[in-house]
């Protein structure tokens, strides 16, 4: 009579057979390969012979006089797997798992240092492609690897804007207040979503360095990955980034390493509608967009005071205190230092005064100014979109200024700031021309609150423009310095269309469709009036 045992005495067999519970736990967990095998040959004949079936695998091992293998993930891959490959796999684990790997052992340490592993990875994250005029050094045995940190990817490499900043350019203090020195090519590439700053980004840079921020669409396998490696939601590429510090503990102790810090991220969700300013903005949704929200007085997002500095792709949100609008209240500030006596401080060749390019961004200041170029700096604008300033949209002043712009919008600024009954009262311009020299070429300069384009020095005010529509400006739409000064010799308005209302065109593909953009400013004359 067969006897069937109770289900205690059933585990309790079975763990007589198979050894201690602790060790086949032990043997799930670590993920091993089993490769079994007869003892001989004879006794595969014999197995045949009774009919039993005999694996392939079995007779290849027995062939090759193998004992039976048990062979963990990791040794395979470190011993075994074929060199070629192996980045590839790396690559797509993603830069935290092999941070992790490389606190394994030494020789995983070593195999996660190679240049293979840092060129795959440079490539699939699209830190490099080939002939954006960055060409591989054969005779710098690190080149991948340094181009690699010089890269950084928000949030894949580091949490937030401000903290690949730092940790690619070194902090210095000037009178007081911190700045990032740059003395190398350091490009910070920014996925699209929400990055919230509460304070500026101080950026000098050395000789020819160049420092540049900008938009990064190509996603990777790794990139779908938060931060407890679970795949991220399609709403991922709206989430956001702040500079603030609030992941839980236990992902803050595990980031606070070395190494980790470079190769990992903290990825935080905030809630768009905890931004007020931000709730009838409309902006492109594979677009990364940084906003400047802070208590402090007259600080702007991006602050150049020596060399060059590049930001493309990107969608600037300004909102601070104070009414300087000509030291600090604006989205963009292109100025070097000043000293105590508020005097300019020109840097010493080989720097260079401050030079910026903005390509295809957006830029819209809730408190101040668009974008200031004074004191000799430069600025050079491509298919860009300067909308809803408070004051000024554009704004060039001090001898040698200069300022060129290029199928770009000037669209509905100067329109006061209605969120702080002590800042800008409503009134200005869309491109403000004090000193200096600016050149318009087939922009849309429209529906700003005073004038459209203005040039007032009668010594040193060069305005160039042509191909360009100025229209449904406040008061005039164009004017020129005065009639007979040497600034109006010098300056020249070619081929432009010129009404006092109608309808505009669209330059740089950024802008609102004219339905959309007569629909927002019906609100804000509502908003006005109440």
């Amino acid at each position: 009579m067969d006897i069937i045992d109770s289900p205690r005495r059933a585990i309790v067999n079975r763990k007589k057979r198979l050894g201690s519970g602790k060790q086949e736990r032990g043997s799930k967990m670590t993920n091993y390969f089993r490769i079994e095998q007869p003892v001989c040959m004879m006794d595969v004949e014999n197995c045949q012979a009774s009919g039993a079936h005999v694996s392939s695998m079995q007779v290849d091992a027995l062939a090759y006089n193998k004992e039976p293998v048990f062979q963990n993930v990791l040794s395979w891959l470190e011993e075994s797997a074929p060199r070629d490959i192996l980045p590839q796999i790396l690559c797509y684990a993603g830069p935290k798992k092999i941070n992790a790997l490389m606190r394994v052992n030494k020789s995983w340490n070593r195999i996660c240092e190679t240049e293979a592993v840092f060129r795959t990875l440079c490539v699939d994250f699209g830190k490099w492609v080939e002939g954006d005029g960055v060409e591989p050094n054969p005779q710098d045995p690190t080149f991948w690897k340094k181009y690699y940190f010089q890269n950084p990817i928000v949030p894949l490499d580091y949490s937030s804007i401000p903290k690949a900043t730092a940790a690619t350019c070194a902090r210095r203090v000037y009178m007081g207040s911190d700045y990032f020195e740059c003395d190398r090519d350091i490009r910070i590439l920014v996925q699209p979503g929400l990055y919230v700053l509460e304070r500026e980004i101080l950026i000098e840079a050395m000789g020819d360095a160049c420092f540049t921020v900008k938009n990064h669409c190509l996603r990777s396998n790794a990139m779908d990955m938060d931060v407890d490696n679970r795949p991220s939601s399609p709403a991922s590429s709206t989430r956001s980034a702040t500079s603030r510090s609030a992941s839980p503990a236990h992902t803050r102790r595990r980031l606070n390493s070395g190494l980790r810090n470079i190769l990992s991220c903290r990825a935080l969700s905030v809630d768009e509608n905890d931004h007020e300013m931000l709730i009838d903005v409309h902006q492109p949704r594979e677009q990364a967009t940084i906003v400047l929200k802070t208590k402090r007085r007259n600080c702007p997002i991006f602050h150049i005071r020596q060399g060059r500095m590049i930001l493309s792709g990107i969608s600037f949100v300004h909102y601070c205190s104070g009414t300087d609008i000509w030291n600090g209240n604006s989205a963009i500030q292109i100025q070097p230092r000043i000293d105590d006596a508020y005097r300019p401080v020109m840097p010493v060749s080989p720097d260079r005064l401050p030079t910026i390019l903005l390509e295809e961004c957006t830029v819209m200041s809730v408190s101040g100014r668009g974008i200031v170029a004074i004191d000799g700096s430069s600025a050079l604008l491509r298919n860009c979109y300067i909308h809803r300033c408070a004051a000024t949209g554009l704004y060039v002043g001090g001898a040698g200024s200069v300022a060129r712009v290029f199928s770009s919008d000037v669209v509905n600024n100067g329109i006061g700031n209605k969120r702080s009954r002590r800042g800008i009262a409503r009134g200005h311009s869309g491109i403000y021309l004090e000193q200096g020299s600016v050149m318009l070429n087939n922009c849309n300069v429209s529906r700003n609150a005073l004038t459209g384009v203005s040039a007032v020095s009668p010594e040193n005010a060069i305005l160039i423009i042509k191909d360009s529509d100025l229209v449904a400006n406040g008061t005039d739409q164009l004017e020129m310095p005065p009639q007979g000064s040497n600034s109006r010799r010098k300056s020249s308005s070619v081929n432009n269309r010129i009404e006092s209302s109608g309808k505009m065109q669209v330059r740089s593909g950024l802008c609102f469709d004219e339905s959309e953009e007569e629909e927002q400013v019906e609100i804000e004359n509502l908003n006005a009036g109440d």
